[in-house]
């Protein structure tokens, strides 16, 4: 039995404190570019590929994560939606724990997932790939409640002495 709320051991030979484990598939395994569909056009398609200078990196340089959840201080969460990052490293591991242990008679058309072992410190690259018509992407994703908290005015009251109240 595999319990899903333990993550995978730190890796040998340091411990790092602030390790982060994240988990997903690889988008760009068998190729040096992810590709991500364009919706109802056929045979189009978004790829995405990490650059140096004019020079393409290849699949070993960096890995572009299709992440569902990650590990932390000995504890596992999931994402609330799957989300890309670009990771600038290609240093990848079969995963193991938080419920992630890719089963040994997998198709083969399906990836097994993989996990990344990276420091908070790290810089990632996160991509966030929508398809949809314009009022779903501008209009409804701008309504109240669907933004995020920072967008919205902060007012804050403060108590007088002499039990006024004002708004800065």
């Amino acid at each position: 039995m595999v319990d899903e709320t333990v993550p995978a051991p730190p890796m040998k030979p340091v411990y790092h404190p602030d390790s982060i484990i994240l988990y997903g598939v690889k988008l760009n395994s068998d190729t040096d570019y992810a590709t991500f569909s364009v919706g109802n056009v056929p045979n189009t398609g978004l790829r995405v590929q990490l650059f140096t200078g004019n020079q393409g990196q290849s699949a070993a340089e960096h890995s572009i994560v299709l992440a569902y959840g990650y590990a932390f201080e000995g504890h596992c969460y999931r994402f609330d939606t799957p989300r890309t990052f670009i990771v600038f490293s290609g240093f990848d591991y079969d995963a193991v724990g938080c419920g992630f242990d890719s089963p040994a008679a997998l198709p083969a058309f399906l990836m097994p997932y993989r996990m990344w072992y990276v420091r908070s410190s790290d810089e990632l690259l996160e991509l966030s790939p929508n398809f949809g018509d314009a009022k779903a992407l501008i209009l409804d994703a701008n309504l109240p409640g669907k933004r995020s908290p920072a967008s919205y005015a902060i007012n804050m009251s403060m108590a007088h002495r002499g039990g006024r109240l004002t708004h800065d």
